[in-house]
């Protein structure tokens, strides 16, 4: 029985020296934090010129089909003629020049004109110098497409206002224009322009002028020949730029005989 009690006063001490042994502590970390995603540069925007009317039909890749493109072109050829036409009413000297390749010719015959596009600007600028009005309507065109080519017709009715020492008189005429048109550079791409115009008259007419509605309505909305012309101030117009704002002149009443002929 010693023994057995020896032995087990051994184990008592053998526990109790182990809880005296004390464990190493363990040394806390503070959690490391995540870092912040490295921000990308912003892109900069870049500004690219509007895209022509074939890339925004064609979604800037596939090739048109040649009865859509035809229709493209000639929708431009006949844009280049109203732009001629309104040069000359607005004498805009820069509108005509925009129209004509710098080696463009122009034939009204030669006992009225027969020269460059150049030569031609510098001549017409000095015949609308010398009349009070011009207005031309231009229609019945018909392009003949020939690649980077092509031959136009295109008729007009011209209404010209002359002063004269005798007094004035008002010019009809009615004829055709005859253009021969060049797409540069070739291809899709390219601007029609006029290379070479031979006008010939159908009819003219003249006529003393009577002003008696011009006399009778001076308040009504007359053209200008210069870019006081309303036309140059259609980016001016009411709507959306305007934010919706109505004219001044919104809620006025009229009697039908406002207008007097």
């Amino acid at each position: 029985m010693a023994a057995a009690a020896k032995k087990k006063t051994a184990t008592a001490k053998k526990q109790v020296a182990a809880k005296s042994v004390k464990k190493p502590a363990v040394k806390k970390t503070a959690p490391k934090l995540a870092k912040p995603a490295a921000r990308k540069p912003a892109l900069a925007l870049l500004k690219f010129p509007r895209p022509s009317a074939m890339t925004q039909l064609s979604g800037g890749g596939e090739r048109l089909s040649p009865r859509l493109q035809a229709m493209i072109d000639k929708t431009e050829i006949a844009e280049t003629l109203a732009s001629f036409a309104r040069g000359v009413d607005r004498v805009d000297e820069n509108l005509l020049r925009s129209v004509l390749h710098p080696d463009a010719t122009l034939d009204l015959g030669p006992g009225v004109f027969q020269g460059t596009g150049g030569d031609y600007v510098h001549w017409v600028l000095g015949v609308l110098q010398n009349i009070k009005s011009s207005h031309h309507m231009i229609g019945n065109i018909r392009v003949e497409l020939q690649g980077d080519g092509a031959l136009v017709e295109s008729y007009f009715h011209a209404h010209i206002r002359i002063e004269k020492p005798i007094g004035r008189e008002d010019v009809f005429m009615g004829g055709r224009n005859l253009d021969r048109f060049d797409r540069r550079p070739s291809g899709s791409s390219g601007v029609w322009k006029i290379l070479h115009r031979k006008q010939v008259l159908d009819w003219v007419r003249t006529e003393a002028v009577s002003d008696i509605f011009y006399h009778q309505n001076p308040d009504a909305l007359w053209s200008s020949r210069t870019k006081t012309d309303a036309s140059y101030q259609m980016a001016n117009f009411p709507g959306a730029q305007s934010g919706g704002k109505l004219p001044a002149f919104v809620g006025r009443h009229y009697e039908s005989k406002s207008v007097k002929f």
